[in-house]
């Protein structure tokens, strides 16, 4: 999909007076909304204890603490339940760091199997859950909807303390506490956490709290997981998240995890000195991910567990095969649809589904469509029974949960998630009314505008400007993410030399371009091998790209990453 490139305006001479830096930073902390030199400081120089938040502020964290901090004196049975998504993985992750750190070992970690248990406290999970036989049940990125079955459980004599970043409905669960910053009567400052970052306001709450011969701000160590989480999980990194993610990546650095250490020794596009948040984003999380969507969760939390070298190798195989497993089934997907939309008009909300279609991939795909095509996709797999089961995103006009709502309730026997991603199950049968239903749907309401159709450019560069120290002045702006994007530039009139596909299925390019006389640079576009007919030796055109660092098999250099084109 072409997108409509808009530039943004130029920082105010006003702007230049008060604040300190050369003209491209300037202009990239206006385009951030950073107007004063006190807030820049703050932006460049993540502090940990003036950044993170009083754990306290959130609610129920005072009996939630008390409460947990007496199982343990008691040594009671804790059970940790967390989702399967990596978000969910590195939750589990943080509590049982927590239990090595102080020594507590009667606890179980619990992460359900996507397909056979489904997401939360549902009644699929409730058997297992009641042979680990606990006194206590902490929730990881999930909970705030599990009325029911936060009910069971208390029912049972089973306290329940709920941990979760999600929505809450209009009944918040019943359980010991619940803790989330979303509650309407909540105090907490920074309503953005993920999962993993509530989690670990949770231990930060138990080492205040707590009496362990543990050094001061030893929880530190667990901010690895926590920043992996926070760019995985896709929350805003500003504020707190700023903070964990900048931390997290030079914990990383220092890779202390043998199973995390083994695993990105096998990624050639990651240079561990480097690390970045676009590697957790493009690599980690994928990777950590495909374990609940191909194989069990179950695998990521053992790999990032593991104390033994020859364990961990065998677990980083395996998590390996489920990515590559992973990017075949949605590639699948995607090129099918692509192919049947290549000759014939296309909906204005894409339905479809096969039998043969493994839902765990159907969200990736469908993400992917949704860039290409700019409108809501929906795709289905075979579910359980009779059941179809599918994923939904949207490009921005249209609220999804909203959408299915008006299409008719009884045409899912479930569906749920928030306006721009979602799930859903059909009844065998049904799946046939889905298309029109949709449509119906969404020709009826008022269209938001979409968000996928503007590439917004934070201003023009030459290609001759793409060096080391434009590279480190862009460094400073790191981590990137949600609410801090990656900085895209436009370069205009760039002459292209030579072009190359790349990849398994050549799906990808590499130019050689430059401007006039001046410097020739390199410049990849992932998945823009498509574009290999237009783009060609000889050719004009201008490009809306990023600066990056790229250590593809220890051969460092600056870049350009393509992420549109047009022609002159």
């Amino acid at each position: 999909m072409k997108k409509q490139w808009q530039i943004k305006n130029p920082y105010p001479e006003p702007y230049a007076e008060q604040m300190r830096g050369d003209e491209l930073t300037l202009q990239l902390l206006f385009n951030r909304g950073i107007h004063t030199q006190e807030e820049a400081d703050a932006f460049f120089s993540p502090a940990y204890e003036r950044d993170t938040h009083d754990p306290f502020l959130l609610p129920d964290m005072e009996k939630a603490v008390k409460r947990f901090l007496d199982a343990m004196k008691k040594n009671e049975r804790i059970l940790i339940f967390s989702d399967y998504d990596a978000d969910g993985v590195c939750g589990s992750i943080v509590f049982s760091d927590f239990f090595r750190f102080v020594g507590y070992e009667n606890f179980f970690l619990y992460n359900p199997d996507r397909y056979k248990e489904g997401y939360g406290l549902t009644v699929h999970v409730m058997e297992a859950v009641l042979e680990q036989k606990p006194s206590l049940v902490v929730t990881v990125d999930t909970g705030i909807g599990d009325i029911e079955g936060v009910r069971t459980l208390q029912e049972k004599g089973i306290d329940v303390i709920v941990t979760d970043h999600h929505l809450p409905g209009d009944e918040l669960p019943r359980a010991f506490a619940v803790i989330d910053h979303k509650r309407k009567d909540s105090a907490y400052p920074f309503p953005e956490l993920c999962g993993t970052g509530t989690a670990f306001k949770f231990v930060q709450a138990l080492f205040q709290r707590g009496d362990w011969p543990v050094k001061e701000g030893y929880e530190k160590w667990m901010l690895d997981v926590v920043a992996i989480a926070t760019v995985a999980d896709m929350v805003p990194l500003r504020d707190e998240n700023r903070m964990l993610v900048h931390w997290g990546l030079e914990v990383l650095k220092k890779n202390r995890r043998p199973g995390l250490r083994i695993l990105l020794e096998q990624q050639p596009y990651i240079s561990l000195p480097r690390m970045q948040a676009s590697d957790i984003a493009f690599t980690l999380g994928p990777l950590i991910n495909s374990a609940g969507r191909i194989d069990h969760a179950n695998t990521a939390v053992e790999l990032l567990r593991a104390d033994n070298e020859e364990e961990a190798r065998w677990l980083a195989s395996r998590l390996q095969d489920a990515n590559a497993e992973r990017k075949r089934m949605t590639q699948d997907v995607v090129s099918l649809i692509q192919a049947k939309y290549a000759d014939r008009d296309m909906p204005a909300v894409i339905v479809l589904g096969e039998e043969g279609w493994f839902p765990g991939v159907l969200g990736i795909a469908a993400s992917r469509l949704v860039e290409e095509y700019a409108r809501p996709v929906f795709l289905f797999g075979k579910g359980e029974g009779e059941t179809f089961k599918g994923s939904c995103r949207s490009d921005g006009s249209a609220n999804l949960v909203e959408l299915m709502k008006r299409a008719g309730e009884d045409l899912f026997t479930a569906y749920g998630g928030h306006a721009m991603a979602a799930g859903f199950t059909i009844a065998g049968g049904r799946e046939k009314d889905m298309e029109r239903a949709l449509n119906d749907a969404y020709a009826s309401i008022d269209k938001k505008e979409n968000l996928f159709g503007e590439l917004h450019i934070e201003k023009e560069l030459s290609i001759d400007e793409v060096a080391w120290d434009i590279y480190a002045t862009l460094s400073r702006f790191e981590p990137f993410g949600e609410g801090n994007p990656n900085p895209v530039f436009l370069f205009s009139g760039v002459l292209i030399e030579n072009v190359r596909t790349f990849g398994n299925v050549q799906s990808h390019l590499e130019l050689r371009c430059k401007q006039s006389s001046g410097n020739a640079v390199k410049a990849v576009f992932f998945g823009g091998g498509s574009g290999a007919e237009m783009i060609k030796r000889g050719a004009t055109i201008d490009l809306a790209a990023s600066i990056e660092y790229s250590s593809f098999r220890n051969t460092g250099e600056i870049r350009l990453r393509i992420v549109d084109y047009r022609a002159r």
